[in-house]
């Protein structure tokens, strides 16, 4: 099976569409979405409805996705995001909302977790970079691979053994063979927004059949982004974000 795995769209229509198009001519089964469909962008009601009309597409619930709902205060999040979350819980319909009220903090699935953030405490939207938080996400598990988003950078940690972790900064495009049995956390990227300093778009395709992960960059338009969240009266920062990809 081909598993297509992507995250943080935040809004950003044009980065979705470029995304699941290059998707489609690379080739998946299914896909799964981390969550955060919400927040930052202009577009957050037909991110929502794009998404919803992928056939054999599971979704997580990200921590924009309900701030939006108020189900956590948006008040606990920086200045950006919460202006950018009041602005939205303006523009989504009744049906959206109870989509995304709907949708579960965590996936297991044959020998995978996928979560919004971390697996062991998934509201508590810790992030996931260092060997503490690493471990506790093994702990709180017991499948091979573990997939989650949140941060917005690609990041492989292959458990190393009961007290020690490798942690991988995954730059550009890339594919890595899983060769051995070892647990491994997958951290998809960013859709919508990346922070590494490369403002493509990311996604991954898992295929299980031969055990291999695909890393891709993708690129949008940007400029069309930015102009509408400026026409939308959102904050000048986002666009300025999205060209730094930061």
């Amino acid at each position: 099976m081909r598993l297509m795995i992507f995250s943080d769209i935040h809004g950003n229509l044009e980065a979705l569409k470029s995304v699941l198009e290059h998707a489609q001519i690379q080739g998946y089964h299914r896909c799964i979405c981390l969550g955060d469909l919400v927040g930052y962008g202009p577009w957050p009601e037909e991110c929502i409805q794009l998404v919803r009309s992928l056939k054999k597409c599971r979704v997580i619930a990200g921590n924009h996705d309900v701030a939006s709902l108020w189900e956590t205060s948006p008040y606990g999040m920086s200045s950006l995001a919460k202006k950018v979350i009041l602005w939205t819980m303006d523009k989504l319909s009744p049906e959206s909302k109870e989509y995304l009220g709907s949708l579960p903090d965590r996936l297991d699935l044959a020998d995978m977790t996928f979560v919004h953030a971390n697996p062991y405490n998934p509201r508590g939207w810790r992030y996931v970079f260092d060997r503490k938080h690493a471990l506790r996400c093994f702990a709180a598990t017991r499948t091979r691979n573990l997939f989650i988003g949140h941060s917005h950078r690609p990041i492989i940690i292959t458990r190393k053994n009961m007290f020690s972790v490798d942690i991988q900064s995954v730059t550009g495009s890339g594919q890595f063979l899983l060769s051995d049995k070892s647990r491994r956390i997958f951290n998809c990227g960013s859709v919508g927004q990346p922070r590494d300093k490369d403002a493509r778009a990311c996604y991954i395709i898992y295929d299980s059949r031969l055990q291999q992960i695909t890393y891709y960059r993708v690129s949008y338009d940007i400029e069309k982004t930015t102009r509408a969240a400026q026409e939308a009266g959102l904050p000048t920062a986002i666009g300025k974000r999205l060209f730094k990809g930061i």
